[in-house]
């Protein structure tokens, strides 16, 4: 299987114009923070750029397989010229590939990015689009969990996981069961927490934490994630929780009782379904009128 278990070799090394390298269409989407694109403009004014970006020459010019920050910082930093590393006649799933390799050696990578990268390689070396991969990676995982031995599992499914631990063990990324316990989760979070991790404002343990919590709790909660652990984080999801649930059951009863008690619906009741009706009625008004201090069925007597 060609692809990251056998990386292709540049052509060429080089100086090339900022330019003519074009960012290619499918290029991963990377979190850059303004402060460390300011970090790293500085560095290059200083010390030009140590490592050089990757670039797929084609008939129609020069697209870029990795170095999207190092080229941002570049330009800002007043280069015109930038050092790369030439690659020709790759296939797409190559493109992609190395591109997602390169970016898992970066030592500032965020866990979004990570995942990202990672489902890519997987996404070209397991031939299988990315919103398929997820499901699939699961079910392999719990076929894995239940039946060590894969006595139960297809062919294609073994041959399928072996390849997945040889993967992981090339990309240093721990085992892939851990990977997709711990790290896909990431990929499903709500999309401010999501933006959060991926610029570096959130912790991933907390986005986790925060998952379940109410929109309106966890948006207040993310704000004041700095000054929380997780642990409090899930104190207070809880504390809500417990407060919240009897206003929710009320709700859901009133809509219920709206829905039954349409005016269609009343015409329909039996002289003793009114009767019994109004009683109740009156009991709930008697409740609502005198507050909750006072037991219900004394208040009615």
């Amino acid at each position: 299987m060609a692809g990251f278990t056998s990386p292709p070799a540049p052509d060429v090394q080089t100086d090339l114009a900022i330019d003519a390298i074009r960012p290619r269409p499918q290029q991963p989407r990377r979190s850059f923070t303004p402060e460390s694109l300011a970090r790293l403009t500085d560095s290059i004014r200083t010390h030009g750029i140590l490592q050089p970006l990757s670039v797929h020459q084609t008939a129609a010019g020069y697209d870029l397989i990795s170095g999207e920050r190092r080229l941002r910082a570049a330009r800002t930093a007043g280069l015109t010229t930038v050092p790369v590393k030439v690659f020709s006649g790759l296939t797409e799933r190559q493109v992609q590939q190395l591109s997602a390799v390169e970016n898992l050696q970066r030592e500032d990578l965020n866990p979004v990015d990570e995942a990202d990268a990672v489902l890519d390689i997987l996404s070209a070396e397991l031939d299988l689009p990315k919103d398929q991969l997820t499901p699939r990676l699961e079910r392999w995982k719990s076929m894995r969990m239940r039946d060590p031995a894969l006595a139960r599992a297809s062919e294609d499914e073994r041959q399928a996981i072996a390849h997945l631990e040889t993967l992981f063990r090339g990309l240093s990324r721990g085992e892939w069961t851990s990977f997709v316990a711990n790290r896909l989760p990431v990929l499903r979070l709500p999309a401010p927490l999501l933006e959060a991790v991926r610029e570096g404002r959130l912790d991933y343990t907390k986005a986790i934490a925060l998952k379940r919590a109410p929109e309106d709790l966890r948006d207040a909660l993310l704000a004041e994630s700095d000054a929380l652990s997780v642990q409090q984080i899930r104190q207070r999801i809880q504390e809500a929780s417990r407060t919240s649930a009897p206003h929710e059951d009320l709700n859901r009863a009133l809509e219920t009782f709206r829905r039954l008690t349409a005016r269609d619906q009343l015409a329909q009741l039996t002289p003793e379904a009114r009767r019994e009706l109004l009683s109740l009625l009156k009991q709930a008004a008697a409740v609502m009128g005198e507050g909750s201090k006072v037991p219900a069925r004394q208040r009615l007597k």
